[in-house]
């Protein structure tokens, strides 16, 4: 006597097919989601970078934007030796006694916006001294000095440079 064979249920394969290939199409589409979302914000990324110099006997010391997308400002730190300053105008004029004019100074301010591309200056000797530039350069050159930028893209994405070095921070807490 013949076993009778078992008939595979095509209904049954069908189903689950459609169901291996449906999760199949949900995870695909996760990781796209993904890379599209890291794509996205790597497209407004943005770059802060401070530079000084001595220029013709003038001293510079500025900030500019080199990233791709606009970096906004959420705190500023000028330390130096330990001891932090309102402004970096005020630890240059302090250290550097009175300067009698012949310069130029700005400040960076929580919530301002540097676009990608732009240079803030904000600080320039506007006078041929050589001596005081020097001195001025010795000063933000030195390993104890700390210019803090805390910034974020449009996204939350927070970074921190510290003499130059920039790091990641993830995001950015909600005052």
């Amino acid at each position: 006597m013949d076993t009778p064979r078992r008939r595979i249920n095509i209904e049954l394969l069908l189903g689950i097919s459609a169901t291996f290939l449906s999760l199949a199409a949900l995870v695909v589409s996760i990781f796209q989601t993904k890379i599209a979302r890291e794509q996205q914000e790597a497209s407004v990324w943005p770059r802060i970078a401070t530079s000084s110099g001595v220029l013709e006997l003038n001293f510079t010391y500025s900030v500019a934007n080199q990233g791709v997308g606009p970096a906004i400002i959420k705190s500023v730190e000028t330390i130096y030796k330990g001891h932090k300053y309102p402004t970096l105008s005020v630890l240059l004029f302090q250290h550097t006694g009175h300067l009698n004019g012949g310069f130029m100074h700005g400040t960076l301010e929580p919530e301002m916006v540097l676009k990608a591309g732009d240079e803030y200056e904000l600080f320039k000797l506007m006078r041929n001294d050589e001596p005081l530039s020097s001195k001025l350069e010795k000063i933000v050159t030195d390993s104890s000095f700390h210019f803090r930028i805390r910034y974020a893209d449009i996204y939350g994405n927070c970074w921190q440079l510290d003499q130059n070095k920039v790091t990641e921070l993830g995001k950015c807490p909600q005052h």
